[in-house]
This record gives structure tokens, sequence and C-alpha cells, in this order.
């Protein structure tokens, strides 16, 4: 069984042979004859030591003898693809930059069979993990940014997001199936988070190196994941986070005995953000890209010990999720009720609530993961939207200050006060 206690400096052959399907001996053979894979003996090491690059030039390997071509044949042919990679690699930035360009277009334009072409088109042209990374992801991360600049609308957004999640679940789909004795890797959202092409591309690039992807993607929950982890018992449950409501999911994790009984990772652009976010997750951050977590994921380390709130601190969570949907709709009234006359209606009751549960979600995780550092995102966040909407400052700061006025008559002073400081934060940097 795959072992999550490999040493850092490389995987084991007994891992690789579990992780391809390709036995031990033959491996050997292969090495020996044909050059493939390249382990390396580090001084004073005995075994040998691989890492990724090799799973893929196995499973390469692997791919074209079970298509008939003899062992000779297809280490000759590796040799060959890698050398024309390399250098077609070297000449590809400009193709890329157009492509995504073009892509971008397309895609805000609505043009679905221009977007279908593209993405064929640069699949069939470029690696799998260029494409994913200097292709979909820059142009997904762009459209994200321009929607909260009021650039671009929600429908377009959506539009965007469904098309590009198909192709990445077609490619996916497309890859070999490792057999059921090869390490699973469940790939999760977590449960209210609804941005998973991150988590899509770190999955497809898993299936790549040889990894079982069991992909469940947005809205399972942690109770799900669990009972998974039992069934399975896979070696590592990853989970992507990319909002304050996605990691509000994720606060029951902080109990050991809820957590599941597996190897967690987290990743995504919270994480990637808030860099102090990761000594308090309950797991490993491997990486700020999918493809250097995937490269890391055979020496992620056994769960750590994290810290978890005191019993002070979980009834002031607990209020504040129990009142969560009050404060929102009280919070939404009463700064309608006091919005001037003649203030833009740009801002609307659903901008309002969003906004606000927003700011729940972000006091919540700020405060149970002892990273107040996730007010300042928030604030950036609400003021770009906010301040794009033409909503001046002066009622960006009422709405905050109904908020704290609300949340304090809805939970009491006591458990209020647990987030004083951290709402505090916000107005000092405003």
């Amino acid at each position: 069984m795959f072992d999550v206690n490999e040493p850092m400096s490389g995987l084991t052959i007994k891992t690789v042979a579990e992780r391809t399907g390709v036995s031990v001996h033959a491996l050997r053979a292969w090495e020996r004859r044909y050059g493939v894979p390249q382990p390396r003996r580090e001084q004073g090491n005995r075994y040998r030591l691989y890492d990724e690059a090799d799973i893929a030039d196995v499973l390469w390997m692997k791919q074209h003898i079970e298509a008939g071509m003899l062992p000779a044949q297809a280490s000759l042919l590796l040799r060959q693809h890698r050398v024309s990679r390399t250098t077609a690699l070297a000449a590809h930035d400009q193709p890329l930059l157009e492509t995504q360009a073009a892509l971008e277009s397309a895609l805000l334009s609505s043009d679905e069979r221009a977007v279908r072409d593209l993405l064929d088109q640069a699949f069939a042209t470029f690696p799998i993990e260029q494409v994913a990374l200097q292709v979909i992801q820059p142009t997904m991360v762009g459209i994200g940014d321009r929607w909260m600049r009021n650039q671009v609308t929600v429908w377009q957004e959506h539009f965007a997001t469904n098309i590009v999640k198909q192709k990445l679940l077609a490619v996916l789909h497309s890859q070999p199936v490792p057999s059921l004795s090869v390490p699973c890797l469940v790939s999760t959202c977590a449960p209210a988070e609804e941005h998973e092409l991150g988590l899509l591309i770190f999955s497809l690039f898993a299936r790549r190196r040889g990894w079982r992807v069991v992909y469940l993607g947005q809205g399972t929950p942690l109770a799900s994941v669990a009972d998974l982890a039992h069934a399975t018992t896979p070696a590592v449950v990853a989970v992507s986070v990319g909002t304050v409501m996605g990691l509000a999911g994720l606060i029951d994790w902080l109990v050991p005995s809820r957590r599941p009984k597996a190897t967690l990772i987290f990743g995504g652009r919270l994480v990637n953000l808030v860099p102090s976010l990761r000594e308090h997750l309950p797991g490993a951050f491997l990486g700020e890209d999918a493809l250097t977590a995937v490269n890391a994921l055979g020496a992620v380390d056994q769960p750590k010990q994290v810290r978890s709130p005191s019993p002070r601190g979980w009834s002031a969570l607990h209020a504040l999720q129990v009142h969560r949907l009050q404060v929102t709709g009280e919070t939404v009234a009463r700064f309608l009720e006091r919005m001037p006359s003649q203030a833009p209606r740009t801002w609307g009751e659903g901008d309002l609530s969003f906004a606000t549960l927003f700011l729940i979600d972000a006091l919540a995780c700020a405060y149970a993961f002892d990273a107040p550092e996730l007010m300042d995102v928030q604030r950036t966040w609400l003021n770009t939207i906010l301040l794009s909407r033409d909503v001046a400052p002066p009622l960006i700061r009422m709405h905050r200050e109904i908020f704290a006025r609300v949340l304090t008559r809805a939970i009491g002073k006591e458990d209020a006060e647990q987030f004083k400081r951290l709402l505090a934060r916000m107005e000092e940097r405003s």
C-alpha cells in the first residue's frame, strides 16, 4: 500500500510499481535495458529513489507497450518525445498567449463553437499541463476579476465556467483509469465552495501521474467525505478552498474526531492569498499551483496537530452560525431603511445579502483558524465590488456599523466581543 511516510527525497520502487501497475521486476528490467525510468541513489542510501517524472515516463512506456509497441521502440520514442517536447516548449509562449486571449474573447462573446474549437486545438497542440496553467487558468482568473469590477455579468462568468469545466472533465475521463490497487486520491471542494476549476486541473494532473482519482467536485458534505474515506481508505483527500464561504464549511474539521481517517491536503485561491492559513488548516499545503502540488503528493506528511478554538470560542462560533441568516436579514433591512433616497440603487438587496453573508463567514474563519489577515482580504473584496457598483465609501462604512450592532443584539454582547477585534481591523485599514 502507498506509504505517505516516503522519504522527502524520493519515492521507492515499490511505490512506483503500485502507482503505475508495472511490477518491480519489470521496472528493474526496463531501467537496465532501456534507461527508463532513471532513479537516483543519494549518498549513503542503497535504495533507488524516483520522482513524479519517473512515474510519468513509466506510464508513457506502459501505454505504448499495451498498444502493441515493443519496449525498445517505446523507449526510443520516449527519448525522441522528450527532445521534441523540450524544443517545442521554448517556442510556445507566444502561441499560448494568443490562444489565451482568443479564448477569453470567445468566452465573453458566448461563442460556444469558437470556444470548443480553441480548446480542442490547444489540447491537440500543446501539453495538457501548459493548456491548463497558461491558457485556461489565467483566462478564468481574468474573467473572475472582471466580474468583481463589474465589467462582466454573472451569466457571462457562469457560461465561461461551465463550458471550460465540461472540457476539463472530458480530458480527465479520457485518461487511462488505474487499477483498484493504485493509491486513491479523493478530490473535493469544501462543502459550500462553488469554485472547482482549480481542483479539476489538479485532479487531471494527478490522474496523469498515475493516481486513482475519485473526483467529487462541489457540494459534498464533510460527513460524506469522511464516509468515503472510510470506505475506500484513500491515501490522500484533497480539498479546494477558494472563498470564505468554502472555508467556513471546514471549521468542524478543527475537531480531530470529525476529520476523515486519511491524509488531508488543502489548496485554492484563498489559501494562496492568506499564507497564515496554512499553519492552522488540519492538513498539508503542497504548493500554490496544481503542478507543484501534484509533484509533491508522493511525499505528503501525515495529518498534523492543529490549534482548535477554546470552549468560549466554540460558543461564539456556534452563536454566529445559528444566527447567520437572522443577522443577514436584519442588516439588509436596516441598511435599506437608512440608505439616502438620492443614493444610486445599483446595490440591490441580493448584493447586500451576499456581502453580509461573506462578512459573517470571514469573521468565523478568521477567528476559528486564527488568521486575522482574512479580514484584509474580505475588506479588499467588498470594497472592490461595491465601489465598482457606485456604492460610496460612507455607505460601505454604514453597512459595517449596522452589521456590528445587529450582530451584538442577535448573539449577545459576550459572544460578539470575541469578534470585535476582527471587525475593528477592517475599519482601521479602510
